[in-house]
């Protein structure tokens, strides 16, 4: 479960089990998902795709309004 103020890329990818089921779940490969994760940054095309997962594996706090703070916070 994340909450409001520790959600960021890195939390997302650990809460869901790390790259290699990101990769899976976003339908792209690990070397991918694991650069993502890196840079602490997923691209918008991917965000519906997370945030179904999301949903369905019951991880609060990814909604899209949140992805757009995160990623405005991360590039600040």
């Amino acid at each position: 479960m994340l909450t409001r103020g520790m959600c960021s890329v890195s939390t997302i990818f650990e809460t869901l089990g790390g790259p290699t089921k990101v990769a899976r779940i976003l339908g792209v490969g690990f070397t991918t998902a694991s650069e993502m994760k890196r840079r602490g940054s997923i691209p918008v095309k991917y965000w519906p795709k997370l945030v179904e997962a999301c949903e369905a594996s019951g991880v609060d706090g990814v909604t899209y309004e949140r992805l757009v703070t995160m990623h405005t916070e991360a590039a600040q």
